[in-house]
């Protein structure tokens, strides 16, 4: 999940910036404000967990 707050808007630019095109103007809007939206509602929810709920996260990139 915490990972998936730094790859969504990534994702979503690099799909957006490359086959905008292809996927139309409508469909270029959808899918950039789609993974903003899931991006604040997963920051959202690891704010909560890390925040109030005291629960310490540490994530491996490499090993």
């Amino acid at each position: 999940m915490y990972l998936s707050i730094i790859v969504l808007p990534l994702l979503g630019s690099i799909v957006t910036g490359f086959f905008g095109r292809k996927i139309g103007v409508t469909g270029a809007r959808l899918l950039s404000c789609t993974s903003i939206i899931i991006t604040t509602i997963l920051a959202i929810i690891s704010y909560l967990e890390v925040g109030f709920n005291n629960n310490p996260v540490s994530i491996n990139l490499f090993p």
